[in-house]
Protein backbone atom coordinates (compact mmCIF):
# COMPACT_ATOMS: atom_id res chain seq x y z
CA UNK A 1 0.00 0.00 0.00
CA UNK A 2 2.73 2.47 0.94
CA UNK A 3 4.80 1.64 -2.13
CA UNK A 4 1.80 2.22 -4.39
CA UNK A 5 0.99 5.51 -2.68
CA UNK A 6 4.58 6.78 -2.88
CA UNK A 7 4.76 5.71 -6.52
CA UNK A 8 1.68 7.73 -7.42
CA UNK A 9 2.59 10.78 -5.35
CA UNK A 10 6.11 10.70 -6.76
CA UNK A 11 4.83 10.93 -10.32
CA UNK A 12 2.94 14.09 -9.36
CA UNK A 13 6.17 15.60 -8.00
CA UNK A 14 8.09 14.58 -11.12
CA UNK A 15 5.47 16.36 -13.24
CA UNK A 16 5.56 19.45 -11.03
CA UNK A 17 9.37 19.65 -11.20
CA UNK A 18 9.24 19.30 -14.99
CA UNK A 19 6.58 22.01 -15.31
CA UNK A 20 8.45 24.38 -12.98
CA UNK A 21 11.62 24.01 -15.01
CA UNK A 22 9.77 24.65 -18.27
CA UNK A 23 8.23 27.82 -16.86
CA UNK A 24 11.11 29.23 -14.81
CA UNK A 25 14.27 27.44 -15.87
CA UNK A 26 17.02 26.64 -13.38
CA UNK A 27 17.10 29.46 -10.82
CA UNK A 28 17.34 28.01 -7.29
CA UNK A 29 20.54 26.00 -6.68
CA UNK A 30 19.86 25.77 -2.92
CA UNK A 31 17.17 26.59 -0.39
CA UNK A 32 18.81 29.80 0.90
CA UNK A 33 17.10 32.96 -0.33
CA UNK A 34 19.38 35.41 -2.17
CA UNK A 35 18.27 38.21 0.15
CA UNK A 36 19.31 36.24 3.25
CA UNK A 37 22.94 37.35 3.53
CA UNK A 38 23.55 35.70 6.89
CA UNK A 39 21.99 32.46 5.67
CA UNK A 40 24.17 32.48 2.55
CA UNK A 41 27.27 33.04 4.66
CA UNK A 42 26.35 30.16 6.95
CA UNK A 43 25.71 27.94 3.92
CA UNK A 44 29.11 28.50 2.30
CA UNK A 45 30.97 28.06 5.58
CA UNK A 46 29.12 24.78 6.13
CA UNK A 47 30.06 23.65 2.62
CA UNK A 48 33.75 24.38 3.11
CA UNK A 49 33.69 22.71 6.53
CA UNK A 50 32.24 19.58 4.90
CA UNK A 51 34.99 19.55 2.27
CA UNK A 52 37.71 20.00 4.87
CA UNK A 53 36.24 17.23 7.03
CA UNK A 54 36.73 14.64 4.30
CA UNK A 55 40.00 15.78 2.73
CA UNK A 56 42.77 13.17 2.97
CA UNK A 57 44.92 13.42 6.07
CA UNK A 58 47.84 15.76 5.56
CA UNK A 59 46.34 17.66 2.64
CA UNK A 60 46.99 21.38 3.12
CA UNK A 61 45.17 24.13 1.21
CA UNK A 62 48.20 26.42 1.46
CA UNK A 63 49.41 27.39 -2.01
CA UNK A 64 46.88 25.22 -3.85
CA UNK A 65 45.08 26.09 -7.08
CA UNK A 66 41.40 25.21 -6.61
CA UNK A 67 38.64 24.58 -9.14
CA UNK A 68 34.99 24.44 -8.06
CA UNK A 69 32.31 23.00 -10.33
CA UNK A 70 28.93 24.72 -10.29
CA UNK A 71 29.12 26.86 -7.13
CA UNK A 72 25.46 27.88 -7.38
CA UNK A 73 24.51 31.39 -6.40
CA UNK A 74 27.60 32.31 -4.35
CA UNK A 75 31.36 32.46 -4.78
CA UNK A 76 31.71 32.67 -1.02
CA UNK A 77 33.27 29.20 -0.89
CA UNK A 78 36.13 30.56 -2.98
CA UNK A 79 36.71 33.48 -0.62
CA UNK A 80 36.87 31.07 2.32
CA UNK A 81 39.28 28.73 0.52
CA UNK A 82 41.54 31.70 -0.22
CA UNK A 83 41.27 32.57 3.46
CA UNK A 84 42.64 29.11 4.27
CA UNK A 85 45.64 29.85 2.11
CA UNK A 86 44.67 28.62 -1.35
CA UNK A 87 46.73 30.30 -4.07
CA UNK A 88 43.85 30.69 -6.53
CA UNK A 89 40.17 29.87 -7.03
CA UNK A 90 38.33 29.37 -10.30
CA UNK A 91 34.61 28.48 -10.44
CA UNK A 92 32.94 27.16 -13.60
CA UNK A 93 29.25 26.63 -14.27
CA UNK A 94 26.58 26.00 -16.90
CA UNK A 95 24.21 28.68 -15.59
CA UNK A 96 25.25 32.18 -14.54
CA UNK A 97 23.86 32.17 -11.01
CA UNK A 98 26.74 33.86 -9.16
CA UNK A 99 29.22 36.62 -9.88
CA UNK A 100 27.13 39.55 -8.70
CA UNK A 101 28.14 39.63 -5.04
CA UNK A 102 29.69 42.95 -3.94
CA UNK A 103 33.01 43.30 -2.14
CA UNK A 104 31.06 44.16 1.04
CA UNK A 105 29.57 40.64 1.07
CA UNK A 106 32.98 38.99 0.91
CA UNK A 107 34.35 41.34 3.56
CA UNK A 108 31.47 40.48 5.89
CA UNK A 109 31.94 36.79 5.18
CA UNK A 110 35.68 36.84 5.86
CA UNK A 111 35.18 38.85 9.07
CA UNK A 112 33.41 35.73 10.39
CA UNK A 113 36.37 33.46 9.68
CA UNK A 114 36.43 30.92 12.53
CA UNK A 115 40.25 30.65 12.78
CA UNK A 116 41.11 34.28 12.19
CA UNK A 117 44.34 34.44 14.21
CA UNK A 118 45.84 31.38 12.53
CA UNK A 119 45.06 32.58 9.02
CA UNK A 120 45.22 36.39 9.33
CA UNK A 121 47.63 37.01 6.39
CA UNK A 122 45.70 34.81 3.97
CA UNK A 123 42.37 36.29 5.10
CA UNK A 124 43.71 39.77 4.34
CA UNK A 125 44.87 38.54 0.93
CA UNK A 126 41.43 37.00 0.29
CA UNK A 127 39.79 40.35 1.06
CA UNK A 128 42.05 42.10 -1.42
CA UNK A 129 41.37 39.56 -4.16
CA UNK A 130 37.59 39.66 -3.67
CA UNK A 131 37.24 43.43 -3.54
CA UNK A 132 38.64 44.00 -7.01
CA UNK A 133 37.68 42.90 -10.53
CA UNK A 134 37.82 39.30 -11.71
CA UNK A 135 41.42 38.03 -11.90
CA UNK A 136 43.20 34.71 -12.47
CA UNK A 137 43.40 34.32 -8.70
CA UNK A 138 39.65 34.68 -8.04
CA UNK A 139 37.46 34.08 -11.07
CA UNK A 140 34.20 32.72 -12.44
CA UNK A 141 33.46 31.40 -15.93
CA UNK A 142 30.15 30.22 -17.43
CA UNK A 143 29.43 28.22 -20.57
CA UNK A 144 26.33 26.29 -21.60
CA UNK A 145 28.53 23.60 -23.18
CA UNK A 146 30.32 23.18 -19.80
CA UNK A 147 33.66 22.72 -21.54
CA UNK A 148 35.69 22.60 -18.35
CA UNK A 149 39.20 22.83 -19.87
CA UNK A 150 38.16 25.89 -21.90
CA UNK A 151 36.39 27.51 -18.94
CA UNK A 152 39.49 26.85 -16.84
CA UNK A 153 41.75 28.37 -19.52
CA UNK A 154 43.50 24.97 -19.63
CA UNK A 155 45.10 25.67 -16.26
CA UNK A 156 46.00 22.83 -13.88
CA UNK A 157 44.58 22.45 -10.39
CA UNK A 158 45.56 20.77 -7.12
CA UNK A 159 42.02 20.45 -5.77
CA UNK A 160 38.77 20.03 -7.70
CA UNK A 161 35.57 20.37 -5.68
CA UNK A 162 31.81 20.39 -5.95
CA UNK A 163 28.83 20.25 -3.62
CA UNK A 164 25.45 18.87 -4.71
CA UNK A 165 26.35 19.37 -8.37
CA UNK A 166 27.42 16.02 -9.82
CA UNK A 167 23.97 14.47 -9.38
CA UNK A 168 22.66 17.03 -11.89
CA UNK A 169 25.08 16.19 -14.71
CA UNK A 170 23.56 14.17 -17.53
CA UNK A 171 26.94 12.63 -18.38
CA UNK A 172 29.16 12.14 -15.35
CA UNK A 173 31.69 10.21 -17.46
CA UNK A 174 32.23 13.21 -19.75
CA UNK A 175 32.54 15.59 -16.79
CA UNK A 176 35.12 13.36 -15.11
CA UNK A 177 37.04 13.04 -18.38
CA UNK A 178 37.11 16.85 -18.59
CA UNK A 179 38.32 17.44 -15.04
CA UNK A 180 41.02 14.83 -15.66
CA UNK A 181 42.43 17.17 -18.31
CA UNK A 182 42.95 19.98 -15.78
CA UNK A 183 44.19 17.89 -12.84
CA UNK A 184 47.79 18.44 -11.76
CA UNK A 185 49.76 15.43 -10.54
CA UNK A 186 48.69 14.75 -6.96
CA UNK A 187 45.35 16.53 -7.43
CA UNK A 188 42.51 15.60 -5.10
CA UNK A 189 38.96 15.47 -6.44
CA UNK A 190 36.27 15.73 -3.75
CA UNK A 191 32.60 15.86 -4.64
CA UNK A 192 29.65 15.85 -2.27
CA UNK A 193 26.78 14.07 -4.03
CA UNK A 194 23.14 14.23 -2.94
CA UNK A 195 21.66 10.93 -4.11
CA UNK A 196 18.14 11.38 -2.83
CA UNK A 197 14.94 12.79 -4.26
CA UNK A 198 15.16 16.59 -4.51
CA UNK A 199 11.49 17.67 -4.28
CA UNK A 200 11.10 18.93 -0.75
CA UNK A 201 8.02 17.28 0.77
CA UNK A 202 8.53 13.84 -0.69
CA UNK A 203 12.25 14.04 0.05
CA UNK A 204 11.39 13.74 3.74
CA UNK A 205 8.69 11.11 3.31
CA UNK A 206 10.36 8.90 0.71
CA UNK A 207 14.00 9.91 0.06
CA UNK A 208 14.54 7.22 -2.58
CA UNK A 209 11.38 8.07 -4.50
CA UNK A 210 13.10 8.85 -7.83
CA UNK A 211 14.40 5.27 -7.92
CA UNK A 212 10.90 3.75 -8.00
CA UNK A 213 10.53 4.37 -11.74
CA UNK A 214 11.81 2.68 -14.87
CA UNK A 215 14.28 4.67 -16.93
CA UNK A 216 11.68 5.24 -19.65
CA UNK A 217 9.08 6.66 -17.28
CA UNK A 218 11.58 8.80 -15.40
CA UNK A 219 12.88 10.32 -18.63
CA UNK A 220 9.38 11.29 -19.70
CA UNK A 221 9.77 14.11 -17.16
CA UNK A 222 13.39 14.94 -17.98
CA UNK A 223 14.75 18.49 -17.93
CA UNK A 224 18.23 20.04 -17.65
CA UNK A 225 19.58 19.44 -14.16
CA UNK A 226 17.16 16.65 -13.28
CA UNK A 227 18.81 14.23 -10.78
CA UNK A 228 20.67 11.67 -12.88
CA UNK A 229 20.10 8.71 -10.49
CA UNK A 230 23.75 7.63 -10.71
CA UNK A 231 24.83 5.64 -7.66
CA UNK A 232 28.17 5.41 -5.78
CA UNK A 233 29.47 2.49 -7.87
CA UNK A 234 28.95 4.57 -11.03
CA UNK A 235 31.25 7.30 -9.71
CA UNK A 236 33.91 4.81 -8.68
CA UNK A 237 33.87 3.16 -12.10
CA UNK A 238 33.92 6.49 -13.97
CA UNK A 239 36.85 7.93 -12.00
CA UNK A 240 38.84 4.71 -12.23
CA UNK A 241 38.18 4.48 -15.98
CA UNK A 242 39.79 7.91 -16.36
CA UNK A 243 42.93 6.92 -14.46
CA UNK A 244 42.16 8.25 -10.97
CA UNK A 245 43.51 6.26 -8.03
CA UNK A 246 42.29 5.46 -4.51
CA UNK A 247 38.71 6.21 -5.53
CA UNK A 248 36.20 5.82 -2.71
CA UNK A 249 32.76 7.02 -1.69
CA UNK A 250 32.19 7.87 1.97
CA UNK A 251 28.65 7.42 3.25
CA UNK A 252 28.08 10.89 4.71
CA UNK A 253 24.38 10.50 5.45
CA UNK A 254 22.48 7.22 5.58
CA UNK A 255 18.84 6.30 6.01
CA UNK A 256 18.20 5.57 9.70
CA UNK A 257 18.05 1.84 10.36
CA UNK A 258 14.45 2.02 11.57
CA UNK A 259 13.34 3.46 8.22
CA UNK A 260 15.65 1.46 5.96
CA UNK A 261 13.32 -1.41 5.03
CA UNK A 262 10.49 0.80 3.78
CA UNK A 263 12.86 3.24 2.07
CA UNK A 264 14.50 0.56 -0.10
CA UNK A 265 11.29 -1.36 -0.81
CA UNK A 266 9.71 -1.01 -4.23
CA UNK A 267 12.81 0.16 -6.11
CA UNK A 268 12.82 -0.33 -9.88
CA UNK A 269 15.64 -2.32 -11.48
CA UNK A 270 18.60 -1.88 -11.26
CA UNK A 271 18.11 0.02 -7.99
CA UNK A 272 16.85 -3.10 -6.26
CA UNK A 273 20.37 -4.59 -6.23
CA UNK A 274 22.51 -4.60 -3.04
CA UNK A 275 25.49 -3.03 -4.83
CA UNK A 276 23.44 0.12 -5.44
CA UNK A 277 23.83 1.05 -1.74
CA UNK A 278 20.33 2.48 -1.51
CA UNK A 279 20.88 3.27 2.18
CA UNK A 280 23.20 6.15 1.15
CA UNK A 281 21.47 9.53 0.92
CA UNK A 282 24.59 11.68 0.63
CA UNK A 283 28.09 10.59 -0.22
CA UNK A 284 31.54 12.12 -0.63
CA UNK A 285 33.40 10.93 -3.72
CA UNK A 286 37.16 11.23 -3.30
CA UNK A 287 39.81 10.40 -5.88
CA UNK A 288 43.50 11.11 -6.40
CA UNK A 289 45.20 11.97 -9.70
CA UNK A 290 48.54 10.14 -10.11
Amino acid sequence: MRNAAMYGIGIVFLALAWAKNKLQGYTTPNKVDRSDTDGRIDYVYDTVASWKRYLPAGFDLEGKDVLELCPGSSLGTGAILLGYGAKSYRAVDVFELAGTEPAAYFAKLLDRFPEREAYAPSIDRAKQLTEGPDSDLFSYRVGRDFDIPRLADNRKFDLILSCAAFEHYDDIEATIANISKVARSGCIAEHIVDYQTHSRWIREQDPNNIYRYSEGLYRLFSFPGQPNRRRPLDYVRAFEANGWKNVRVINARAIPQEHLARSVSGMAPPFDRPDMQMDMLSGVVIAEWP
